[in-house]
């Protein structure tokens, strides 16, 4: 396979410094394996400005205003994925990451993008599921780490995602039936329907063509390990066949960063030498305007 350009969406409300390390990681790591003929990093932002006042090592940073969870994270992919359209007319696939999610194993990316690329494939994701609950249909698509093809997801229109029209239009009965919300999640891969749909053209089908061109990342699956006494899903942060990290604190991350030898990096640095974490992703400014 020809080495492929690749883009890198990362999106970001407050975590900071997840966002850097895991830019240093694509700029080190990535780019050390040479997998890749060029990465280019959108990095999109509707935190407090002071949290994040400038460009770090992304080639792009697009500053939006926050609009919540859910409506914010689906406007800052919107946001990432406009610019790519507009601006980077040759990359090939693009890997969407919430900013606390890294990756240190490129060969494993690689992999997946090459069976992607074999097999003529749109979409590498997984369900947002828990043992016994995990169709993907039902609860949608991871969207901290999903791989998509860019010229496809162009060409039939699977964004912007829209979550603030979806919203306005349906918010009202999703409180009705069972006092739901409105998940990116499921929205998202609604989005990816109806993009197969623009493509097949076929009401009676299509469906089952969108299942046929998914990539289904089953080391991951299922995302959560258990339901808790409270109904909230417990997800799963570590993921070490894919060298995929989504912790949300900082600690186990720097163990993992320690067993690896990876330390380049000045924001790398700073975690491992810290005994002291309260700094990292403005843990305590954040807590302290909640």
């Amino acid at each position: 396979m020809r080495k492929l350009n690749l883009g890198v969406l990362i999106y970001t409300y407050n975590r900071v410094d997840d966002a850097k390390i895991n830019m240093e990681i694509i700029r080190d790591i990535w780019a050390k394996s040479k997998l890749f003929s060029d990465i280019k990093i959108v990095h999109t932002y509707n935190g407090n400005k002071s949290w994040y006042p400038e460009k770090y090592l992304e080639d792009d940073l697009v500053v939006i205003k926050n609009s919540g969870h859910f409506q914010g994270a689906a406007e800052l992919i919107d946001a990432g994925m406009y610019r790519f359209k507009s601006k980077y007319k040759n990359i090939d696939y693009v890997i969407v990451m919430a900013s606390d999610t890294w990756n240190i194993k490129p060969k494993y990316i690689y992999n997946i993008i090459k069976q992607i690329k074999e097999k003529s494939l749109y979409l590498a994701t997984c369900a947002w599921g828990v043992h016994g609950r995990n169709d993907i249909k039902e609860v949608g698509m991871a969207v901290d780490f999903f791989i998509l093809d860019l010229k496809w997801a162009n060409k039939n229109k699977m964004f912007p995602i829209n979550y603030k029209a979806f919203y306005n239009k349906f918010s009202d009965l999703f409180l009705y039936q069972k006092g739901g919300n409105v998940y990116l999640e499921k929205l998202l891969f609604s989005k990816y329907f109806k993009a197969i749909y623009h493509e097949f053209q076929n009401n009676v089908q299509f469906r089952d063509y969108a299942l046929q061109k998914l990539f289904l990342l089953k080391d991951r699956e299922p995302v959560h390990s258990h339901i808790d006494s409270h109904d909230f899903w417990i997800r799963k942060k570590y993921w070490p066949k894919m060298g995929l990290i989504t912790h949300h604190e900082p600690q186990p991350k720097k163990e993992i960063l320690k067993k690896y030898k990876i330390t380049k990096g000045k924001n790398i640095q700073k975690l491992l030498n810290n005994d002291n974490l309260d700094y990292f992703n403005n843990i305590r400014i954040y807590n302290s305007n909640q």
